[in-house]
């Protein structure tokens, strides 16, 4: 996201059920994108494109649209089939995130990028997985048996922001609604800029990052409305 945008979004208030329940539709598809793709779900991309809730936030007045949406959106229309579909994300997903001879270009883990500026290397389970293993027992919660994965996970630190936002929004909770926004922009973003960073240099499947393009601005929007925020 340009700096020239974010006042464009800081100018915006969440505060109309409408702009809420978009921000928390597109907020569950990145939470799936980042799971990783199944058939089921690559067949509800071609048949009914799951990008409502995004083309909801990029109609607003400001206009903070981004080429990304349009370009996924073509990239779609290159598949006839949702098993060629869910095959090239399959092997992109391994590829990018989970194993590749040489290297894993963005795990989806925030611990793996703790200390990259001082060149120290960062592992699985630092000081992220910990504060969020911790930020999820002060709210009550605990991740679900059936999930063996660390809790700065992508997706899990996701959950944990949807979750803030929907009960903050539907309990009239001001204070989870202001923490929601101090997680997207002190949490999330500094990882997230790094991880898009590392993603813009893939050429063979542009899905995952031109996914993390509209994640970077929802993240934004979230983060840069703190004062603007009404339970509306």
């Amino acid at each position: 996201i340009k700096s020239s945008h974010r006042n464009q979004m800081d100018s915006l208030a969440i505060t109309t059920k409408g702009r809420q329940q978009a921000l928390l539709e597109a907020l569950k598809e990145m939470i799936s994108v980042f799971w990783g793709p199944d058939l089921k779900k690559c067949t509800e991309i071609l048949q009914k494109p799951t990008l409502g809730p995004f083309d909801k936030l990029a109609a607003q007045p400001d206009a903070w649209h981004f080429e990304a949406l349009s370009e996924i959106k073509a990239l779609l229309k290159e598949f006839t089939s949702a098993e060629a579909f869910f095959q090239y994300l399959e092997e992109a997903y391994v590829r990018l995130f989970i194993s590749d001879r040489a290297g894993v270009t963005a795990p989806l883990y925030a611990s793996c990028y703790a200390n990259t500026k001082s060149g120290e290397k960062a592992l699985l389970m630092g000081e992220a997985a910990i504060d969020m293993k911790n930020r999820f027992e002060s709210k009550g919660l605990s991740l679900s048996d059936e999930i063996q994965e660390p809790p700065d996970h992508l997706s899990i630190e996701l959950e944990y922001l949807y979750f803030l936002l929907d009960k903050g929004w539907s309990d009239g909770d001001q204070d989870l609604i202001r923490e929601a926004s101090t997680f997207a922009a002190e949490v999330m973003l500094p990882w997230i800029s790094e991880f898009q960073a590392r993603l813009a240099v893939e050429k063979e499947c542009r899905f995952y990052p031109l996914m993390v393009s509209i994640l970077a601005a929802i993240l934004e929007i979230i983060a840069g409305s703190n004062r603007n925020f009404e339970i509306g």
